[in-house]
């Protein structure tokens, strides 16, 4: 399986992206800046990853569906569903990311203990990141949730998410620290085979 190549970006603004951010294109890192343009840049977003609504329980294989996406692999959440949940009502493991990755051509990872500089880290290198982070329900039940990070703005103090639940979410890094420390910093990263060196420099 080939993954498309997109033009790599320069430290320019975006016509969507928050004020002052860079755009960093899927399956390449964002040019590398000269240390006065670094000095200005804030933050990165991920672009050309669409949001997948989840079903019943499957914010993970829609988590899965949008970083596929993002690579330019065209898959249904319907059919990652099937393949990483026992059942239409359970919930998705981590491990089922991995099994799952090969399956379309990819690789996948997991990891414990992510914090902002893993965002960053990963965010400035193409990568996103499927992070397991405590939700809040309104009824004030706390449950496990998959969603995917996909940039980072440290003028405003916020990472930018993908949540198949919530929609586009900005979450203030306090916030983030915490949900993501409910569930030991969990999470994966799924990457074409050439991106491999990339994750094990910037990750591990």
């Amino acid at each position: 399986m080939t993954f498309p190549a997109r033009p790599l970006l320069t430290l320019l603004c975006a016509a969507l992206l928050p004020a002052g951010l860079a755009a960093s294109p899927a399956a390449q890192p964002p040019a590398r800046p000269s240390a006065q343009a670094a000095a200005t840049v804030p933050g990165y977003v991920l672009q050309g990853m669409p949001l997948v609504r989840q079903t019943y329980n499957a914010c993970g294989p829609a988590s899965i569906t949008q970083v596929l996406a993002y690579f330019g692999v065209q898959v249904s959440m319907a059919d990652v569903s099937r393949q990483t949940r026992p059942s239409e009502r359970s919930y998705m493991t981590a491990q089922a990311i991995v099994n799952y990755a090969p399956r379309v051509g990819m690789q996948a990872r997991l990891f414990t203990g992510g914090n902002l500089n893993t965002v960053r880290n990963a965010i400035r290198a193409g990568l996103p990141i499927i992070a397991l982070q405590s939700h809040i329900t309104d009824s004030g039940t706390v449950i496990p949730h998959w969603r995917v990070l996909v940039g980072y703005n440290d003028a405003t103090g916020q990472v930018y998410i993908m949540d198949p639940l919530l929609g586009y979410v900005a979450m203030r890094y306090s916030d983030m620290d915490r949900v993501w420390a409910d569930q030991r910093g969990q999470f994966a990263v799924m990457y074409p085979p050439t991106l491999a060196g990339t994750v094990r420099k910037v990750i591990g």
